[in-house]
């Protein structure tokens, strides 16, 4: 059968065209087939730090490949973010974020990517619970004299604030709000300087991942004043809610997910899901975190998208009440 040069043009924008409709699958099948990159969009040491290291060292026998972390902090976290966005959509390159990242078209003005249009979610793998922390030798020993104590010094309380965006920054603005009070906030590009200059007596109080501060809270270098939710956490018993402390209706906290580019082939999306859903199951790995004071959690990418949804929509009408504006 002879093919004329237009015929063979047209059939090979057939095959191009099922080519695009149908991809091969080859290379998702023999994924990963090199070595994996996480970037933390935050300095080293915080509880978003301390639980894509645990969690990487499991990923890494389930994948049976190396991953190395990348620190890339600052801008509160949008400047790792922008780097995965931009990176190149082979599932190679992963995210991780708290959830609150999904809001900050709301923080920044100058933001040049939405979550929500320019990331997938694989899965959350841990939550945990944010504290309220003092110096040790801060003279309040509950939140109610802390109010009192900034009421009677406006501006002179020094706040440790670990990047616009982040969940404690987040949990530190509305509570400065709702409490009526005058701060200094002292701007960190991550909760471990943060955490380092708390426990110095560099600065008075900040918001902090209680597995992050719960050693030095035991040691009596902090003070862990409550727990920014209406109850108390079973992770730690015995420290008082911002509910039972006078403040109603406040809750956050970090709820860690795995990210990539948005054009990332669904397949290669799909093993990324699988091997977290095989790191839930794993009995070791759920026990390392929850004795760093993490819950760990999963749940499959379209469920992550629609909840990622649904935290951006709880935002809108908060940042709207407290007349926040992008900056």
């Amino acid at each position: 059968m002879n093919f004329s040069v237009s015929s063979l043009k047209a059939c090979c924008l057939l095959l191009a065209s099922i080519a695009l409709l149908f991809p091969d699958r080859s290379s998702a099948q023999a994924y990963p087939n090199k070595p994996l990159k996480v970037v933390i969009p935050y300095s080293v040491g915080g509880g978003t730090d301390i639980s894509t290291r645990l969690m990487s060292k499991h990923l890494t026998t389930v994948l049976n490949k190396p991953i190395v972390i990348e620190n890339k902090g600052g801008a509160g976290s949008t400047i790792g973010t922008e780097a995965v966005v931009r990176s190149d959509p082979d599932g190679y390159t992963l995210l991780v974020n708290t959830d609150t990242i999904v809001i900050a078209p709301l923080l920044f003005s100058k933001t040049s990517f939405d979550v929500r249009k320019d990331l997938t979610p694989i899965s959350p793998f841990a939550s945990a619970p944010i504290v309220l922390v003092a110096r040790a030798n801060f003279p309040a020993k509950d939140v109610r004299e802390l109010i009192a104590y900034a009421k009677k010094n406006p501006g002179q309380l020094a706040l440790a604030t670990s990047g616009a965006g982040s969940p404690h920054d987040l949990a530190a603005m509305i509570f400065r709000v709702r409490a009526g009070i005058e701060v200094n906030e002292v701007p960190y590009k991550g909760n471990g300087p943060a955490l380092t200059d708390t426990i110095a007596g560099h600065v008075d109080i900040g918001m902090f991942t209680l597995s992050q501060v719960q050693p030095y809270a035991q040691t009596g270098k902090v003070k862990i004043l409550a727990v920014i939710s209406p109850k108390r956490t079973t992770l730690a018993p015995d420290v008082p809610s911002l509910a039972e402390s006078g403040i109603p209706n406040v809750e956050v906290s970090s709820r860690y997910l795995v990210f990539v580019p948005s054009k990332t082939p669904k397949p290669v999306v799909k093993k990324l899901e699988a091997s977290f859903a095989e790191l839930f199951a794993n009995k070791q790995y759920r026990a390392e975190l929850e004795n760093l004071g993490f819950e760990p959690q999963f749940s499959q990418s379209e469920e992550s998208t629609e909840s990622l949804q649904k935290e951006f929509d709880r935002w809108v009408p908060i940042f709207k009440s407290l007349d926040i504006k992008p900056q």
